[in-house]
């Protein structure tokens, strides 16, 4: 059957009378977020202020960012499992590429005006609003001379004592990128990328940073790839362990926050809201001292009692090594099969 243009009016009509009556119903909100400390602080410091801005109770939906994907793809773009979405870049792409996402409504979204160009690398369709920097820590009882940039974790006098992630986490997609681009013609440049990390074995591999800082705490590893969110807490417990700024720029892990294309006038209003929170002043502020995340709004100055512990100025941000995270997923079973057979 043909939809003629006075139908689709209608239908769409229909869809944001169906969202206000929601909205006035008092039907939850449900927005998603991780478990464990992501989940408590979400639900005593995000939960409330969202739910009174709004005027509505805000649900959670925990869970991480492949089933989240899964999840938006099961329902399809006309009926998505939530007004919007927060995961890593890696898995925000996909579902901006599959047309999942609206554009921002910049005008609902002051706080868009204040942010660091890094915060806008996902485009019109998402904004990054939590960078977790990723440098290179190190055991000062075990390292005598730290490496000061990525390349430099190929001197060979650091073999046999770093610790890496898998290939399933964001940062070795990261690491062998950025081998390609180091040592090779680019990003794309698999055949050097896997070589290089070939030259770094033996490794032991971990799927999450909360593994690597283990090792560093036991000693079983003397340097590796760790956002700050991970030292800070072993420096404070007295490990002896550092993390350098790598001159070649930080890594980061993100969290990009975007609104579904389909979802109500409504919901999309609500989720504008809950986007301006997240990237507001104070809550940046919160969320570096619960995360130790860099604040993205360039109107935020870091107090002294947290500037030892995140030493990250914006000049740093405004360097951080960005990808194309839609190239990674091209290669993606290239990437996954190389690697399991050479590393």
């Amino acid at each position: 059957m043909t939809l003629t243009r006075r139908a689709a009016l209608g239908a769409a009509a229909a869809l944001a009378a169906a969202g206000t009556a929601q909205a006035q119903s008092g039907a939850p909100f449900v927005i998603n977020t991780y478990g464990g400390r992501w989940e408590q602080f979400w639900r005593s410091a995000i939960v409330p202020r969202l739910s009174q801005a709004i005027g509505r109770p805000v649900r959670l939906d925990i869970g991480v960012g492949s089933g989240w994907v899964t999840n938006f793809r099961a329902a399809g773009r006309s009926a998505p499992p939530f007004p919007g979405l927060m995961t890593n870049e890696r898995f925000a792409v996909l579902l901006r590429q599959e047309e999942f996402f609206a554009p921002l409504p910049e005008a609902r979204i002051p706080n868009l005006a204040n942010l660091l160009p890094v915060a806008r690398s996902a485009g019109e369709r998402g904004v990054i609003g939590m960078i977790s920097p990723i440098g290179i820590a190190y055991r000062t009882d075990m390292v005598r001379v730290p490496p000061k940039s990525w390349r430099e974790l190929w001197d060979p006098r650091y073999r046999g004592q770093l610790g890496l992630y898998s290939i399933t986490n964001s940062a070795a997609i990261m690491l062998l990128m950025q081998a390609g681009t180091m040592f090779g013609r680019g990003p794309d440049d698999l055949d050097t990328g896997i070589a290089k990390m070939a030259e770094l074995k033996p490794f032991p591999q971990v799927a999450f940073s909360g593994q690597i800082a283990p090792l560093l705490a036991q000693g079983q590893v003397a340097i590796a790839p760790l956002d700050y969110g991970e030292v800070i807490p072993l420096k404070r417990r007295g490990v002896p362990i550092e993390i350098v700024q790598p001159e070649d720029g930080l890594m980061m892990f993100d969290q990009t926050f975007s609104i579904a294309a389909s979802a109500n006038a409504a919901d999309q209003e609500a989720m504008a809201r809950y986007i301006d929170l997240i990237l507001s002043p104070d809550l940046q502020l919160q969320l570096a001292r619960e995360f130790f995340v860099a604040p993205v709004n360039t109107t935020v100055a870091i107090p002294q009692d947290l500037a030892d512990a995140l030493p990250i100025t914006q000049d740093a941000l405004r360097r951080t090594l960005t990808f194309d995270w839609a190239l990674a997923a091209r290669m993606a079973t290239q990437m996954n099969e190389r690697w399991a057979r050479a590393i």
